[in-house]
């Protein structure tokens, strides 16, 4: 009985050794265990930590970049920057336009080189339908050494100024194809008379004549050709060349470097012109002063319908025609 108490109390000892051995070995896993985990713990706040610490800001607001300042004009308004401009594409139209206008110079620039030996310039009228620089086409495109045009419309009272691209062009197609102003004779409107005894029709008539001379002035030339006028039988020849010299001294006394060449006409109705000695009448009643800038335009066909034949000698010299060819 002793011996089964001392082995129950041993194996009860040791069996309450073995539980203290236990747990102690579990207190101390345990202990471990949770210094692991408090190390583990604080070494993920400082990771965290350290993440929130280099994690960046929010994103900065974009800056827009500033504008450049827009050139500014005289009057302090900022004006747009101009654009590059793109090469123009030439049309078939201007393409042959160019290619014709080439075809026009050899052919006057022929002309001149065949007639070189000749004084006589020999052209024609033309038209200058849209655009006055095509007279200067539409005479070399003949041949024309020189050539006559209206300024403006024969048939019209009023009429558009002349634009300074007109002037330009005009002036860009002279040099081109090669005349001088002396080559060109622009011919007055059909309604001027400035001879007329109706106030109101005398009046429109030199202004008419002023505008068309200030028109050859503009184009650059240097003569102006124009029928005198008529008597409308009304008053008399003597009358009518006062007013029609008085019409011309005014407008040369408003101009400069154009000479004003008149007419002579067929001698049919009342008109005035078909004697030469009516443009002697008009010349010599013009003032001493301006008298050089003013000459004579002989039209061959006015002048053998008026009865004059320039083609003999010995009459021309008993009708004092000669003196229209002197200098």
């Amino acid at each position: 009985m002793i011996r089964r108490s001392l082995r129950v109390a041993s194996i009860s000892a040791g069996s309450t050794s073995a539980t203290a051995a236990m747990k102690t070995a579990a207190n101390v896993k345990k202990r471990i265990v949770d210094e692991i985990k408090v190390e583990a713990t604080k070494k993920g706040k400082l990771e965290v930590m350290t993440e929130e610490k280099v994690k960046p800001s929010k994103r900065a607001k974009r800056v827009k970049p500033e504008l450049k300042a827009s050139p500014v004009d005289d009057v302090g308004t900022p004006s747009a920057s101009p654009l590059p401009s793109k090469p123009k594409k030439v049309s078939k139209k201007d393409e042959e336009k160019a290619t014709q206008l080439n075809s026009y110079l050899s052919h006057i620039q022929a002309r001149r080189e065949n007639t070189a030996h000749s004084q006589k310039l020999v052209g024609a009228h033309v038209s200058g339908a849209n655009g006055l620089e095509n007279v200067v086409f539409n005479a070399a495109k003949i041949g024309a050494r020189a050539f006559a045009f209206f300024t403006r419309s024969h048939r019209s009272w009023s009429c558009k100024p002349l634009t300074q691209d007109t002037i330009t062009a005009f002036h860009a197609a002279m040099k081109r194809f090669g005349y001088a102003p002396g080559d060109v004779v622009p011919h007055g409107s059909y309604l001027l008379n400035c001879g007329s005894p109706d106030v109101d029709v005398l009046q429109k008539s030199r202004e008419g004549l002023l505008d068309e001379v200030r028109r050859c002035e503009a184009l650059g030339l240097s003569l102006y050709n124009f029928h005198p006028g008529a008597t409308k039988n009304e008053i008399t020849v003597e009358e009518c060349l006062d007013l029609i010299a008085e019409s011309i001294e005014l407008t040369l006394k408003q101009t400069k470097g154009v000479t004003i060449l008149v007419e002579n006409m067929s001698n049919q109705g009342s008109t005035i012109g078909g004697p030469f000695t009516h443009l002697r009448g008009i010349i010599d009643r013009v003032s001493e002063p301006h008298r050089d800038r003013v000459g004579v335009c002989l039209d061959t066909c006015h002048a053998f319908a008026a009865g004059w034949d320039l083609r003999d000698d010995e009459y021309a010299a008993a009708h004092d025609t000669r003196w229209l060819f002197s200098s």
